[in-house]
């Protein structure tokens, strides 16, 4: 049940995207909001186009620099997939960055409620710093596909 009501927040968030200002190529975001009233935004790719397994944090000014940017190898990602269980979903996947930084890029929603809530935690050594919350009915995501593409990098040789 839990994977049935992921897949079908999956494609919600898809369906109406207009991510594709970080990822070279399209089709490549895994997750996009914006902040800020839409000035900023922060998009999570599969970087196939690299060498290797590699996925790719940005966090950038909407048609703009990119403000934070993180690449890296699929197999070094951690995510959860939540539970599903009680009134609330919820998934998430962290980039680890140098100095014991990490940045969890999370969405969450009541269930039942077909609006899906985000963010960016920034963690050093553990410990959250800061929060940003996505602008309302701006996340989209493809977790679902992106977990499955770093349990294969994961298990790779």
């Amino acid at each position: 049940m839990k994977r049935i009501l992921l897949a079908t927040f999956a494609m919600i968030g898809a369906s109406a995207a207009s991510a594709g200002e970080y990822c070279e190529l399209d089709g490549a975001e895994m997750f996009y909001c914006t902040f800020n009233g839409g000035t900023k935004a922060v998009e999570l790719c599969d970087a196939y186009w690299l060498d290797g397994d590699m996925a790719s944090y940005g966090f950038f000014q909407r048609g703009g620099e990119i403000e934070k940017e993180i690449t890296t190898d699929k197999a070094s990602l951690i995510y959860d997939e939540g539970t599903g269980m009680g009134g609330l979903m919820s998934e998430s996947v962290s980039f680890q960055a140098g100095g014991g930084y990490a940045y969890e890029v999370f969405w969450w929603a009541e269930q039942g409620d077909t609006e899906l809530n985000g963010g960016i935690n920034v963690l050093q050594n553990g410990d959250q710093i800061a929060n940003l919350s996505c602008d309302p009915g701006s996340v989209r995501h493809e977790f679902t596909e992106f977990f499955g593409l770093i349990d294969a990098a994961q298990v790779s040789p």
